[in-house]
């Protein structure tokens, strides 16, 4: 069962994972080992890509809730990008997305993360 990819790879200071086609059961200690490692290594952020899974159920969405507060303790983002239409509007239907920011790709959370660090400057610049 094709369940998750468990090492996180770093991608511009970011921690990407990417889940495999059925986040269920098995794939949930593969996460919790994931989320671990970024933690080890003081990882920020942490973005999960959803771009092969084509299943999330209630289970996986109260997995997935619980890590967002776990991480959220802990100071490190959690973002969610290329999720295929259904994993969207499950998440949508849950409103999700108020919580956790879903994005199209990952260029668009790095555009995201380097505007948001260059409205931060500027706004201890102006102080």
């Amino acid at each position: 069962m094709d369940t998750m990819y468990t090492q996180p790879t770093l991608i511009h200071d970011s921690y990407v994972i990417t889940l495999g086609t059925c986040f269920d059961v098995y794939a949930e200690p593969a996460l919790e080992s994931a989320v671990l490692h970024v933690q080890e290594v003081q990882g920020k952020h942490i973005i999960l890509n959803l771009e092969a899974l084509a299943t999330l159920d209630s289970r996986a969405l109260g997995k997935l809730f619980l890590t967002y507060h776990h991480l959220n303790r802990k100071q490190i983002r959690l973002s969610m990008v290329n999720p295929r239409p259904a994993v969207r509007e499950m998440l949508a239907f849950v409103n999700f997305p108020q919580i956790v920011p879903v994005y199209d790709s990952i260029d668009a959370v790095m555009a995201f993360e380097h505007r948001q660090m260059d409205s931060s400057s500027l706004h201890q610049q102006t102080k």
